[in-house]
């Protein structure tokens, strides 16, 4: 018997196993936060996403203002201990009017934190990302020296420093309290970083301009901020960018094995334990 045959055979089926599909985000397949001005009527929305949730999946914290939510999602910045800690509503950054808002985070919040309202998983498919260089968004350089910015000009983006950019961050779970303490890299799933002055359609899909981390078809948050910024800056640093027509969608999950086909693995490994006794047998 040809035991590396088998061998080749047995993980070769194994490896097969590995298919995904689609389950529903809450009834639904597709899910698009686009802040439109009749839902979003705050000028700011408040913190305590990443925490338990209050009552309806609502933020228990909110620093005067609460968590915007919009066809069953949540979207907040997490709880830092700052007490201020809250988002922005912008003007349309998509052309759609006086009627059309979208979402910016700057320098008084710990970042942008998504999760459904009942905490269930999802795939992060697209969504608008903005972070041009300006007079609120500046050029550090390596040095990130905040009392003296290289450029607030888009031509000087070749000046950015290594660090100078996004973290995106998915986790498991849709509660993740202490996620500030590693900065997200202590509990995440899946994680990615665009350089700042970026501005075009972050996702999963294959047609975005800037392509996530695969891992972000199957998570339960999402938390950007701003690099070394897990919490509310307190060295006066100038960044600034703003989210539109967030794309939720099914997450991808790992499919069921059918039981023939563990059977059929069983019996591989059958046939090469067989094969090993006979090869000592023979001997």
């Amino acid at each position: 018997m040809n035991i590396k045959l088998i061998n080749g055979l047995l993980f070769g089926a194994l490896a097969g196993m590995s298919q995904v599909s689609s389950a529903a985000l809450t009834g639904a397949d597709e899910v698009t936060v686009n802040f439109p001005g009749s839902i979003m009527n705050q000028s700011s929305y408040g913190y305590g996403a990443n925490q338990v949730p209050a009552a309806g999946g609502l933020c228990p914290e909110t620093g005067g203002a609460a968590c915007y939510v919009e066809d069953g999602v949540l979207i907040g910045s997490p709880t830092d201990g700052n007490g201020t800690n809250h988002l922005h509503r912008t003007g349309s950054i998509t052309g759609g009017g006086l009627s059309d808002k979208a979402l910016a985070y700057h320098g008084d919040s710990s970042g942008i934190y998504i999760r459904a309202l009942d905490g269930s998983a999802f795939d992060l498919k697209s969504m608008i990302f903005q972070a041009p260089i300006g007079g609120t968004n500046y050029i550090y350089g390596p040095a990130m020296d905040m009392n003296n910015p290289l450029s607030d000009q888009p031509a000087d983006i070749g000046l950015l420093g290594p660090n100078e950019g996004w973290e995106i961050f998915g986790f498991s779970s849709a509660v993740n309290p202490n996620i500030q303490s590693t900065d997200g890299y202590g509990t995440a799933v899946a994680h990615s970083f665009i350089a700042n002055g970026f501005e075009g359609l972050v996702g999963t899909n294959s047609s975005s301009d800037f392509v996530l981390d695969a891992a972000f078809n199957n998570v339960s948050a999402v938390w950007i901020h701003y690099k070394g910024y897990p919490i509310t800056p307190t060295d006066g640093i100038f960044f600034d960018m703003e989210l539109d027509n967030v794309v939720l969608g099914a997450p991808v999950a790992a499919v069921p094995v059918p039981a023939a086909v563990w059977l059929f693995g069983t019996g591989l490994l059958g046939l090469v334990s067989f094969g090993r006794k006979k090869s000592a047998l023979s001997a």
